[in-house]
């Protein structure tokens, strides 16, 4: 039997990936010399003093808004829309402080529309933001009735003393894992093809909000953390945007959730880590004080454990003795 691909799915992660660069290269004009680069491309940092820039970034939750809507459940959605771009900001050091959202849909409907507001508050509570504004576009004729898209944007501050950019990341590091707690919002695509529809309420529970045990994390070892990935759209590969020059080896890994394992009864292993988080929410890299960071995340609800090292393969992902390795873009 044919297994299912993100490709065959209709989602085509490289000409995505193709086509940001090519709008990085158009954009550049006088005043990008001031921005600061970040580990990953996970957020844009502009200079606003000597020590300190102000971090931004969007996203929204994919096909996931499908699943609300089959599901008729939309009191979570709006917590994903939070964390995928809440999630991003601590990856290059910033401290989370405001976001803004974009709601679109045909026609208003005060339940649906109040309960992704409820959601997008509660998210914004357990990241420790404040929902600054957004902007409610409602269109008929564009959205069907009870459809509607979403967007979110985050922005948070960062001293360039503590900005991570990746350059410190080297072989002989260790490799932190912060778990996931199911597929969060990317390989949605994918996962609706393979997952029996009995079985889609596993598909909406809410992406995992990492920002305040990783800001207090930041608070206390950002000396020793060198790289952190946020495991969105791409799975595993997000770690290798780290750093080019590097590569990993897991022999620790985290618990795969039931999700996954359903999932993967139609999809290739190799598939499965290029496009899903695969239990594995948030890596963190550091040099020292491994344990200690693996402790701050546990006293704020986060299962962590250091998951294996860094290594100097470049662009190769060795998990427990299964390897591939992933183009670099």
């Amino acid at each position: 039997m044919k297994k299912e691909t993100y490709s065959k799915a209709g989602v085509q992660i490289e000409k995505a990936e193709g086509f940001v660069d090519r709008i990085k290269l158009r954009a550049k004009r006088p005043g990008h010399e001031k921005m600061w680069k970040g580990a990953g491309g996970y957020a844009a940092i502009q200079e606003v003093a000597p020590d300190l820039g102000i971090a931004v970034t969007t996203d929204g939750v994919g096909t996931k808004l499908l699943v609300a809507n089959e599901l008729k459940r939309h009191d979570t959605i709006g917590i994903d829309l939070v964390a995928m771009v809440a999630n991003d900001l601590i990856c290059v050091g910033a401290t989370p402080t405001m976001f803004l959202d974009y709601y679109a849909v045909g026609h208003l409907e005060d339940e649906l529309s109040d309960a992704i507001i409820a959601g997008i508050l509660e998210g914004c509570d357990q990241a420790g933001m404040i929902l600054a504004g957004g902007e409610t576009a409602e269109m008929p004729g564009l959205y069907s009735k009870g459809h509607y898209d979403l967007a979110g944007f985050a922005i948070g501050t960062v001293q360039k003393s503590r900005l991570i950019t990746g350059d410190k990341i080297k072989p002989g590091q260790k490799l932190i894992g912060v778990a996931s707690n199911g597929i969060h919002s990317n390989g949605l695509s994918l996962a609706r093809k393979v997952v029996p529809k009995p079985s889609w309420d596993k598909l909406l529970e809410p992406t995992a909000i990492y920002v305040k045990a990783a800001v207090s994390a930041l608070n206390k070892y950002h000396r020793d953390i060198c790289g952190i990935a946020n495991i969105t759209g791409g799975g595993w590969r997000n770690m290798l945007r780290l750093n080019e020059k590097v590569g990993f080896h897991i022999d620790h890994p985290l618990p795969v959730p039931k999700i996954f394992q359903m999932i993967g009864e139609s999809v290739d292993t190799e598939e499965m880590y290029k496009t899903f988080n695969m239990g594995l929410g948030l890596a963190i890299i550091a040099k020292a004080n491994d344990d200690a960071i693996v402790s701050e995340f546990a006293s704020k609800g986060h299962f962590a454990q250091v998951i294996g090292t860094v290594t100097g393969k470049s662009g190769e992902i060795e998990i427990d003795g299964f390897k591939f390795t992933l183009k670099s873009k």
